[in-house]
C-alpha cells in the first residue's frame, strides 16, 4: 500500500500496475478498462501509456494516470473494500499534490528566505542561472530595438550630404557634365548605398546601417555596367 501516488512529469500520478494490485484485479483487466475509455475527448490528458519491465526484465505495457484519470477508472470499482481503497488514494493524491505545491513554492522563493542550507544553496544557483538568462534576454531586446531604430534625422542629413559630396567629387575629377551620365552615376551611387544597407529605399535605412553605409560610400566606384551605359551619351 506504499507509494499509491508518485510524482511524474511534475504532477501526481498512479499507475495501472499499482491500481491492479490495490484493487486486487488482474493488470490486463485494468488495461482493458482504460483502453475502453480512449474515446473520451481528454483521454490523453488523464492517461499516458508507457512501458515497464516485469520481474523477468520483459517490457510490459502500463498506464500512468493523474487524479482525473484515477477517478474515472475507479468509478467502476464498487464494494466496501473498493471504497476504502478509493479514500486512501484520494488522501495519497492530496498529500502528493501538496508536496509538489510546497516544492514549487520553495523553488520560487528567494534564496535568502529558505532556511534549509542545502535548499538555499540550490535556489541560489538557480537564481544565478535565471539572472544570466534574463540578462541575455535584456541584451537581445536592446539589440533588437537598436537594430530596428530608424536612422535619426541628423544622421540622415549627414548621410545625404556625404552622398552628394561623393558624387560631386567624382564628377569633378572625371569632368562629367552630361546630365544623363550624371543621372546614371547618381543612380549607381544610391543603389550601392541601398545594397550595403540591404534595404530597397533610403527611407528604410536604420541606425545600425550608418557605419556600413559610410564605409560603402568611401569605397564607391561606378559599376562596369553603369560605365558602359554612359558611353551612349
Amino acid at each position: 500500500m506504499n507509494d499509491l501516488v508518485i510524482m511524474h512529469d511534475q504532477q501526481a500520478v498512479t499507475t495501472s500496475l499499482v491500481l491492479a494490485e490495490v484493487f486486487e484485479k488482474k493488470h490486463q483487466h485494468v488495461l482493458r478498462d482504460i483502453d475502453a475509455l480512449k474515446d473520451v475527448s481528454n483521454f490523453g490528458q488523464m492517461f499516458f501509456e508507457s512501458n515497464e519491465p516485469d520481474s523477468y526484465g520483459r517490457n510490459r505495457r502500463i498506464y500512468f494516470m493523474n487524479r482525473d484519470g484515477f477517478t474515472l477508472i475507479a468509478m467502476g470499482y464498487t464494494g466496501s473494500k473498493a471504497m476504502e481503497f478509493k479514500l486512501k488514494y484520494i488522501d495519497a493524491f492530496n498529500k502528493m499534490e501538496e508536496q509538489i505545491r510546497k516544492t514549487y513554492i520553495i523553488q520560487k522563493q528567494d534564496s535568502y528566505m529558505i532556511t534549509d542550507p542545502v535548499e538555499r544553496a540550490k535556489r541560489w544557483i538557480e537564481e544565478q542561472e535565471e539572472h544570466q538568462v534574463k540578462l541575455a534576454m535584456a541584451k537581445q531586446e536592446t539589440k533588437d530595438v537598436q537594430d530596428n531604430t530608424p536612422i535619426s534625422s541628423k544622421d540622415y542629413q549627414v548621410l545625404s550630404r556625404k552622398i552628394g559630396q561623393k558624387l560631386d567629387r567624382y564628377l569633378s575629377q572625371h569632368q562629367i557634365y552630361n546630365k544623363n551620365q550624371v543621372a546614371l552615376l547618381r543612380w549607381d551611387l544610391n543603389n550601392s548605398i541601398l545594397k550595403a544597407a540591404g534595404v530597397p529605399a533610403r527611407t528604410l535605412i536604420k541606425q545600425k546601417h550608418f557605419t556600413t553605409i559610410a564605409e560603402a560610400l568611401v569605397n564607391w566606384e561606378p559599376s562596369e555596367s553603369t560605365l558602359e551605359k554612359m558611353k551612349a551619351y
